[in-house]
């Protein structure tokens, strides 16, 4: 983690998975969440159909429906062929909604998600400046949320987000706590309260506060058995989404699920984007070294994982040397 990224405190989209907002006030709020649910099943024309609808309701939300839709259909958005595309697109959308007049609660959410998704960008590009810049554009809209009080649950989405990691953070060492000195506290067991109150409504951020809800327990609080309600959910609402699959899998392994999670990894090791199989490679070593004690096995499926350096997931190639080192 960059300590520069972290002393703006937008933290973990790494994980790919960013926040959009709910049509806070469009005329048929069923419509954004119709669109979104394609995007996460990745059906692309679905989504083509249903947002066009969108376009002289809130042109504002249509935009950046299509901006997350493209963001899931090439991720890593980053690193595919629509990079460009995304980044101008964020940047004209961006421009405008900071010449928007009318400070609207749901305006103050487009900006805040445009802004990460910007910092996200960055940040996966190893771009630090850039990243810090956007994320510190985000941080007073936050604080804005905060003294306003807005209580839909994409904003205390938001707002659960800075409650955990701001501490997570200041309690990791005094590096952190000396940086995070100057921002408003935070508290964790909050945060967590607030994301599952977020989880447990309908809306579009409903999917997002799963996400991180059991990228939390399961990497930061390391406790995967409590993670995997979430990771399970989303998995059976969105089977055929393969970043959905890769958590789960992630989960499964951690629970020692072994049995459960081979299907899984076969899916992951048969995706043609190494962004996919690349974990597959690795989570077969795992199952067939901690599993099966199939060493020779383990050692070629780590090998598999290495054989491609790929930025975006360094940290599975990282770890599968690991573990080779020490077979």
């Amino acid at each position: 983690m960059n300590k520069l990224y972290v002393l703006v405190f937008f933290f973990c989209f790494d994980l790919s998975q960013s926040v959009l907002a709910q049509g806070l006030s469009t005329p048929d709020s069923l419509l954004p969440s119709k669109a979104l649910d394609a995007v996460y099943k990745l059906q692309f024309e679905v989504f083509e159909k249903i947002s066009s609808n969108l376009t002289q309701k809130d042109k504002r939300l249509y935009t950046l429906l299509k901006i997350f839709a493209l963001r899931w259909k090439e991720v890593p958005v980053a690193y595919s062929q629509s990079s460009h595309q995304y980044h101008e697109l964020l940047l004209k959308e961006l421009a405008l909604l900071e010449n928007e007049k009318n400070p609207t609660p749901t305006l103050l959410y487009y900006k805040i998600c445009s802004y990460l998704f910007l910092s996200e960008y960055y940040f996966s590009l190893d771009e630090k400046w850039s990243a810090l810049k956007y994320a510190q554009k985000a941080y007073p809209l936050v604080m804005e949320s905060f003294e306003k009080n807005y209580i839909q649950p994409e904003f205390l989405f938001i707002k659960g987000l800075y409650l955990y990691y701001i501490e997570y953070y200041r309690k990791k060492n005094l590096f952190y706590r000396a940086a995070l000195f100057a921002f408003h506290s935070g508290n964790q067991k909050k945060g967590l309260e607030l994301l599952k109150a977020s989880a447990s409504q309908f809306s579009m951020a409903q999917v997002e506060a799963k996400i991180f809800l059991a990228h939390i327990y399961l990497h930061l609080e390391n406790k995967p058995l409590e993670a995997l309600p979430y990771s399970q959910a989303l998995i059976e609402s969105y089977p055929t989404n393969i970043k959905l699959v890769e958590l789960y899998t992630n989960n499964l392994v951690k629970c020692k699920m072994f049995k459960e999670a081979i299907i899984f990894v076969d899916q992951l090791e048969d995706q043609k984007k190494e962004y996919f199989s690349i974990p597959g490679h690795y989570y077969r070593g795992v199952i067939e070294e901690d599993f099966n004690n199939q060493k020779e096995k383990a050692k070629l499926a780590y090998l598999r994982c290495l054989e491609t350096k790929y930025k975006p997931v360094e940290a599975y190639q990282k770890l599968a040397a690991q573990r080779l080192m020490k077979l």
